[in-house]
């Protein structure tokens, strides 16, 4: 089987906050790309449910508040999570969370 994802992934445990319509849930994150992260929670959202993420990034003074997208979701496991739109300081921390495994990819 091959692996299609556009971006590399690189564990990353972390606790986080999942927000929808308001409603508050905690979740700990397992890995994390330019693109999204996998997020371990219950209940988890159903697919194409937008919602917040709240999040520390190494090298972010501060929580990030992450708009993302559910692009799947399982019961017992987790959601993956797309981001939709990053700042530039957490487009910046995510590049430099990432460098190691992207420059081992190429």
């Amino acid at each position: 089987m091959t692996n299609d994802r556009k971006h590399a992934r690189l564990d990353f445990d972390a606790p986080v906050e999942i927000v929808v319509d308001g409603q508050s849930q905690p979740g700990q994150t397992i890995n994390i790309s330019r693109g999204g992260i996998f997020v371990r929670t219950d209940p988890v959202p159903a697919f194409g449910i937008r919602l917040r993420l709240d999040i520390r990034l190494p090298g972010i003074p501060g929580q990030c508040s992450i708009p993302c997208v559910v692009r799947w979701s399982n019961a017992g496991e987790g959601v993956g999570l797309q981001f939709e739109l990053l700042r530039a300081i957490e487009v910046w921390a995510l590049g430099k969370l990432l460098r190691g495994i992207e420059a081992a990819d190429n």
